[in-house]
Formats: C-alpha cells, structure tokens, sequence
C-alpha cells in the first residue's frame, strides 16, 4: 500500500491512555503501512521514539506491562514539579540505547512548549531521551527541561496531535491518533488526575485544527480510563488496535485517490 506516497503518522498525548498507540502501530504494521515520518507528544513522543528506534513492537507491549511506577517516578519536593523526571530520563536512554535523533532510520521529531517564549517547540536533534522527557513534562507534574535557553514541558499544552510537524517533515499523507479529544468521565481521585484532566480541557479547545492537519484522524475509545491507569495496558491496546482497523477502509480510499 502506498508505494508513491510517504505516510508521517503523529500520535497524541495521553499518559495511560496513550497506549492505544501500540494498536494502531501494530494494525499498520500488519497491513503492510510503512511509516516514512514519525512525530510524538508526550506519551506518544514515548511511544514513536521506541519504535523509529527500531524496538519491536511486542516488547514495546511487555515494557508497557512490566515497568512500575516506581522506575520512572520520583517525588519531589514541589519546587517546580511534584516528579522530578530523572528517573523517566534514564529509563529512556535504556530503552533508546542512548541513541541521538541522528542515529535514527525512521525520522522522529517531538513536540514541547518554552515557558519562556510561551512557543511549541520542535526537537529533531540530539539526544532522543533527553527530547521525550522534555515532551512528557506535564506542567505541575514533571518538572520543566532546561535545554539551552529554553524552559520545555509537554507539548499538548500548544499542540496536543502533532500531524503538522510530520507534513513539515515531508509527508504526503497524515494519519494522526487522537487519544484525548473527549475529556472523559473517569474519576477524579488526586491531583494528578486533576492537572491532567485541566489540561485535556485546554487541549481539547487549542487542537480543533487538527482535522485540517491530519487526511484521517484515528480515534480510539479510551475516555473511561483515567490518566494514570496504567494497569490497563492490554485494555488500552486492543482499542487502539480496533479503531485502527475501523480506519483501514478509509485508508484505503485516500490511497486510491492518491494515485488518480
């Protein structure tokens, strides 16, 4: 499929939810979709950076299942954040092998936000793990991320689908996966959960150009899982996956008038 046109797939933010993206990865993937571009925010930054980093998507799926909080969150003192982030930062330049966006073959770039500019921020060079914390800093969760002048955190507080930046990047064709367009009526239990759910509210509003951006959006259903439910991991994959195939027939008619 799409022999003459070049796909850039950009997946959205999400945390838990976010997951869903190992579906759709998996459904393309068996449809024989290749992916020529790749972009990411916040989980989904998490997501497109291990697999332009070649890590099969299987044990992306086992990681997902594996890893505890506690290998990636550590409590701060609320200075800036209630998670420091270091703990993310060194689990991802494990998984990513240390690997510099240079060393990629399936070109990547992530979005963040500069407090200071208030500008999004697209981060295609150096180091991989160093650009998807800085993409994953949800504001009053994760501590921002200097990077030279600028002061990074999540990027869906500007730009929650990044399907821009992988036209940007060259891509004739979009498909971005929305895992956040509906707020969602899971409960509200602690403060990350209601910072999280602030900025979905935000979000929702700032990204109703995303269907401009996009040739198809992909919508998984998974606005009954809460942020943090990352116990669901399986639940939020099967639904990733089944929106995917709901979008083949699609897919396959943007192909065709592609070729006209």
């Amino acid at each position: 499929m799409f022999k003459d046109q070049k796909i850039g797939l950009a997946l959205g933010a999400g945390l838990a939810r976010g997951l869903a993206h190992i579906g759709v990865l998996r459904v393309l993937q068996e449809s024989g979709i290749k992916v020529d571009f790749i972009s990411g925010t916040s989980m989904g930054a998490v997501i497109a950076a291990l697999y332009a980093c070649g890590l099969n998507l299987k044990l992306i799926e086992r990681l997902a299942q594996r890893i505890s909080r506690r290998t990636w969150m550590d409590i701060t003192f609320p200075r800036m954040g209630l998670i420091a982030g270091e703990k993310l930062e060194r689990m991802l330049h494990m998984l990513t092998g240390r690997r510099s966006f240079a060393d990629l073959s399936l070109p990547l770039a992530v979005v963040a936000v500069d407090l200071i500019s208030g500008e999004r921020v697209v981060i295609n060079e150096g180091s991989v793990s160093r650009a998807v914390r800085a993409s994953c800093a949800i504001p009053g969760i994760f501590s921002p991320v200097e990077m030279g002048k600028k002061l990074l955190v999540d990027g869906g507080v500007l730009q929650r689908v990044p399907a821009s930046v992988v036209r940007e990047m060259g891509a004739d064709l979009v498909i971005a996966v929305d895992v956040g367009v509906d707020v969602g009526d899971y409960k509200i239990d602690h403060i990350f959960d209601v910072l999280s759910r602030s900025l979905d509210i935000m979000s929702r509003e700032i990204n109703r150009s995303l269907s401009r951006d996009a040739d198809l959006v992909v919508i998984p259903k998974v606005s009954d899982m809460g942020p943090f439910d990352f116990q669901c991991v399986e639940e939020a994959i099967i639904r990733g996956e089944k929106a995917a195939r709901e979008a083949l027939p699609l897919l396959a008619k943007l192909e065709k008038e592609g070729q006209c």
